[in-house]
């Protein structure tokens, strides 16, 4: 933990150093968006460039953050009169209905940080690929991923920001006590972003944490906090690019275009579906260049687009650079066409996708009132837009007021047509920026404070009742009013602290952190089982992931079935967790198998089936091949979960092999789902 705390405060030092010296004479939105670029470019490129040489030691990581602190505490001097990083404007601090709002948000905030904190895990996108990915990095000091097995190939290829960010925390715990709230801190980066963005259109104050409180309070967007999944990243890179693309478009600074570039790689780095995303802020950039043409010229316009491309290329390029590698497509495993032309080979199509998404999910009836999307949709999102297209039709407006209008409505398209999957998560930066549009109207017409000011606690009350139930509901709302009543005392209080005060701070809240992940660590598989109704995960899982962790030490497992490694390491990681081939290509990856292709419809069966057709990586399977890719590896169990997504309870092949020869595999747990084999 000390490790940690050290790394993270050493890292955080130096970007807050630089963010003051660079962002000096801006405004305080201005200088976090800043403080969080930098910070998050040291946690993301350090292991990356450490991973890319093979040796992704801890070491490194712990040197490369001393060499970077020590450069800028001796390079870089701070201003004499360096304002506060933040500062809360009055007229916020003594608003009551702004209280009321910070008092829910910190108050729900706090109890579901909590319950993570002293729980394991339980994203199905988290035990699959985003912490299973960097315990083999761990492992093996490179960025190489394995194989996804049984299921949906492309995350081996995916991106692989989200997971470098997971990575900082589970290097020096070993375990993922902190990276469970990994995403925590880009809920603070969209507040922020949209904030400013709403600053930056002329929007009051009050308007402006309205319209970032309500998309903040959104059901479906709030409850990310309890899964370390990507998609609040996501959400948090576009919108500071879209702050610093403003920012760029009044002042035309080479900070801003850095800036801009460095949030379009974090993005394109977190997951491929921003790709379309990033492509409309990058075409919105270069129109603005065009717009300065006279004042940039073309050498200006061609510095800054080389700029744009190779800060986006290092800070998100990464896994397309590393797709193309290995097979010539960095959109890998998707095929990708043009004209009904094949531009990149992949081994599988768009439609492998959308043949099992359901066309309901589209329906609007469903997603204004099935899919936790809040009341802030409804009361000013739908009637705003329709407003602002009478106002388009009736009269001129800038540039900016047409450039957030219409972004939300291209990003959404974008969701409905390009994007293969109807997972609403994807749709949370339209959304954002989607509450922008009501509050740069009402701003123009403050007769409606009054109204608005309902309509928002009625919005933020609405939402409670989606975001949390039973307990944790009642905990929150306790909390939250005593947040409200005692706001001023607290806001007061932490004015007053000097640095002797914030360093007594500090090291309480490092020797609680230090507390309960020794608690975090000693229960953490019973807590796997104690918290199945609060997780959703079966059972049967939980169970056999427990015995597994009591009878192994520094065990080699393998695995086959459904794709959830991440439980089978075991506290400290001490397990080795991996699929064994079927055939003779071990250890097995798609593009390992050139002649291969996919394909599958709504029933998971045919995937299952299809994953053994001729080219494909589990072609052939032989039981002797397979019993030799075992003992090759010392295999000590061996690990079998049932078929993922099937309507009956069916296991994979292996299950049948193994139960076939007694002499060589002796069942020692089993229940519904699970069967677990020691090797002979």
């Amino acid at each position: 933990m000390l490790i940690f705390i050290g790394l993270s405060a050493l890292t955080f030092w130096s970007s807050y150093r630089l963010a003051g010296k660079y962002g000096f004479a801006e405004s305080p939105n201005y200088r976090l968006l800043t403080l969080a670029v930098v910070f998050y470019s040291q946690i993301i490129l350090i292991p990356l460039f450490w991973g890319i040489l093979g040796k992704l030691f801890l070491e490194n990581l712990i040197l490369s953050t001393l060499i970077i602190f020590s450069s800028v505490f001796f390079l870089v001097k701070p201003k004499k009169s360096n304002p506060p990083i933040f500062a809360l404007p009055e007229e916020i601090s003594t608003n009551k209905i702004i209280i009321f709002c910070v008092s829910v948000l910190l108050g729900f905030a706090l109890v579901k940080i909590a319950i993570n904190l002293v729980n394991p895990p339980f994203g199905w996108d988290s035990l699959n690929y985003h912490f299973s990915f960097p315990v083999e990095w761990m492992k093996h000091e490179n960025l190489a991923n394995p194989i996804t097995i049984n299921d949906d190939l492309g995350p081996s290829y995916y991106p692989i920001n989200g997971s470098l960010i997971y990575l900082w925390g589970m290097y020096p715990l070993k375990n993922v006590f902190m990276t469970d709230l990994g995403q925590i801190p880009f809920f603070v980066i969209s507040f922020i972003a949209l904030y400013g963005i709403c600053r930056k259109l002329n929007i009051s104050r009050e308007y402006s944490f309205y319209a970032a409180g309500l998309f903040t309070i959104t059901p479906n967007y709030f409850k990310q906090m309890e899964i370390a999944y990507v998609d609040v990243m996501v959400c948090a890179w576009l919108l500071a690019g879209c702050y610093f693309l403003l920012s760029f478009y009044r002042e035309r600074r080479l900070k801003d275009v850095a800036l801009f570039s460095l949030s379009l790689g974090f993005l394109i780095g977190t997951k491929t579906i921003a790709l379309p995303y990033a492509a409309v802020l990058v075409i919105i950039f270069t129109l603005v260049l065009l717009k300065y043409w006279q004042v940039l010229k073309p050498r200006g316009i061609s510095f800054y687009l080389l700029l744009m491309a190779g800060l986006i290329i290092m800070s998100g390029g990464y896994g397309y650079i590393r797709n193309f590698i290995q097979t010539g497509n960095p959109l890998y495993p998707l095929n990708v066409e043009f004209l009904g032309k094949t531009v990149f080979k992949g081994i599988f199509d768009k439609s492998a996708y959308t043949a099992h998404v359901d066309q309901s999910a589209y329906a609007l009836s469903k997603i204004l009132f099935s899919e936790g999307l809040g009341g802030g949709l409804i009361v000013f999102i739908i009637p705003a837009f329709f407003a602002f297209a009478y106002n388009i039709l009736k009269k001129r407006i800038t540039t900016e007021k047409l450039f957030v209008f219409l972004l939300p409505v291209i990003l959404c398209f974008i969701w409905r047509f390009c994007i293969p999957l109807a997972n609403l998560r994807y749709l949370y930066p339209a959304l954002a920026m989607g509450f922008v549009v009501p509050f740069m109207l009402l701003s123009e017409r403050k007769p409606f404070i009054t109204i608005v000011r309902i309509l928002v606690v009625l919005c933020f009350l609405a939402s409670c009742a989606e975001i949390a139930t039973r307990l944790e509901l009642i905990s929150s709302l306790v909390l939250s009013a005593i947040l409200f009543f005692s706001f001023n005392l607290i806001y007061n209080f932490l004015g007053s602290l000097k640095i002797k005060g914030w360093l007594i701070a500090f090291t309480i809240l490092a020797v609680s952190l230090s507390l309960l992940n020794i608690d975090y660590r000693k229960n953490e598989y019973q807590r796997y089982i104690s918290m199945v109704k609060y997780s959703g995960f079966w059972p049967e899982a939980v169970k056999a992931w427990d015995w597994l962790n009591a009878n192994t030490i520094g065990d080699n497992i393998a695995y086959v079935g459904r794709p959830v490694p991440f439980p089978l390491y075991g506290t400290d990681f001490k397990n080795n967790v991996y699929y064994a081939s079927v055939n003779n290509t071990d250890p097995a990856m798609a593009h390992y198998f050139p002649n291969s292709r996919y394909h599958w419809g709504a029933d998971f069966m045919e995937l299952h089936q299809n994953l053994e057709a001729e080219g494909n990586y589990r072609e052939h399977p032989d039981y002797a091949l397979w019993l030799a890719n075992l003992r090759k590896r010392k295999t000590d169990y061996l690990f079998i979960y049932s078929l993922h997504q099937t309507k009956d309870v069916i296991f994979p092949l292996e299950n049948a092999w193994a139960k076939d020869n007694p002499d060589r595999f002796g069942l020692v747990f089993s229940n519904q789902t699970i069967r677990i084999y020691k090797l002979i």
